[in-house]
């Protein structure tokens, strides 16, 4: 009888929630925002509440599928069932249309909730962050700064496939955007699925060649692709954007002393002694080159 309860319990609460779900759904479908604003704001503010309801819920959920042993395949299979009928609903409130309020008070107000969600991602507080990028986007949907910072936010927590949707919306809506095909890279490089990573980087260096970080980043997919000829390409570009910066240094010595390119490695490590003279790896680069033929 006992074990029977928590199964109970999951029941009633995935069909609550979900009544709740598509009730605000409907809703917000029939919505004509332009008419109602205030109605629009009450819409918006429920899919915010209730994004975050969600995923404590799939915790509390999955904690008491464990406990109803007997009943444990069943209940896992409702729970899964359930929450992809929740997540549907969930991505459908977060990037649905709406109109931005471009008055000064709330685009200081949209500054104010960015910046204070960079500071908490920079304590690693990524689910406080992300509540105020949500915030941000609800006040001003058109914020391209604010789906930056959630994508990122959901990076940082580890959650790929909320950090995959929303840089894929973001692409969809801003597609002049380069940041946000670097981004969809970051997340498909996480994933292992590196020739996507390499398009995406490649498609915002078409829009935007020179940030060097697009072409690091490039370099490195091409390096784990194991095509060191590439990435030597790459680098070389992105040198004539940084010349003396570090990092590039370092990566294009690697790259030569993988391609066994001896005189390219002694002239980048010459670069390296002047620029850096402190550079602590000096004397094993110069043990790298000899070794060269």
């Amino acid at each position: 009888m006992l074990t029977i309860i928590p199964l109970v319990v999951i029941i009633v609460s995935v069909g609550a929630i979900l009544m709740i779900a598509s009730r605000h759904l409907k809703k917000a479908a029939a919505l004509d925002v332009s008419q109602l604003p205030e109605e629009r704001d009450a819409v918006l503010k429920a899919s915010l509440l209730e994004s975050r309801l969600l995923r404590k819920m799939e915790g509390l959920f999955k904690f008491a599928s464990a406990v109803a042993a007997p009943g444990r395949r069943g209940a896992q299979a409702l729970f899964a069932k359930g929450m992809e009928r929740i997540r549907k609903l969930e991505r459908a409130y977060r990037f649905q249309g709406g109109l931005p309020d471009s008055s000064k008070k709330a685009q200081t107000k949209v500054k104010e909730l960015i910046a204070e969600a960079l500071e908490l991602v920079r304590a690693g507080k990524f689910t406080q962050a992300e509540s105020r990028y949500l915030s941000a986007i609800k006040v001003d949907p058109e914020s391209t700064d604010a789906y930056q910072g959630l994508g990122d936010a959901y990076l940082g927590m580890g959650e790929l496939g909320q950090a995959l949707e929303t840089f894929e919306y973001y692409t969809r809506q801003w597609p002049q955007e380069a940041r946000g095909f670097a981004s969809l890279a970051a997340v498909l490089l996480a994933q292992g699925k590196l020739e996507g990573a390499k398009d995406h980087l490649l498609h915002a260096l078409s829009i935007d060649n020179e940030v060097v970080e697009y072409h690091m980043d490039l370099a490195d997919v091409y390096l784990r692709l194991n095509d060191p000829e590439k990435a030597l390409s790459s680098l070389q570009k992105v040198q004539a954007l940084a010349p003396n910066n570090p990092k590039v240094l370092d990566q294009l010595f690697t790259v030569s002393v993988l391609l066994g390119n001896k005189p390219l490695a002694e002239e980048v490590l010459d670069k390296i002694k002047k620029t850096n003279p402190d550079h602590g790896r000096i004397a094993e680069f110069e043990k790298k080159v000899k070794g060269l033929k």
